[in-house]
């Protein structure tokens, strides 16, 4: 019985659309993480860990970023600012790119900031 109930899993079936693992022992997908769990691996300084499990061995997107207006670019162009001078490479989940993507399709202009620090309010 416990050889029924065991499941673990390297690599395996992502979800076409989200580019997510699979859910499911019967689907050969990933385990949950729920979040208690994530706030769990926060509270003993596992933050790299998350990092690791919740975006790098997941769903993981590489993409270009304007730094002056915020918005995605493509291969190194931002088509809002016109130029190529001030646009990034950043690392973020698949799921996020197309969230900002169809909130893009919805005319929700959502700027993205390289930093740490907020910008003076205009």
């Amino acid at each position: 019985m416990v050889l029924d109930k065991m499941h673990s899993r390297a690599r395996g079936p992502r979800a076409i659309l989200t580019r997510q693992p699979t859910e499911g022992r019967s689907r050969d997908g990933g385990l949950r993480l729920g979040e208690m769990e994530r706030d769990c691996l926060i509270a003993y300084g596992a933050s790299q860990l998350l990092l690791e499990r919740l975006m790098l061995s997941s769903d993981a997107h590489e993409c270009d970023v304007c730094e002056r207006c915020g918005m995605m670019g493509y291969q190194g162009w931002c088509q809002s600012c016109r130029s190529s001078g001030g646009v990034h490479r950043l690392t973020m989940p698949y799921a996020a790119k197309l969230l900002v993507q169809e909130l893009t399709s919805m005319n929700v202009r959502v700027g993205l900031m390289l930093g740490d620090e907020f910008p003076a309010e205009e």
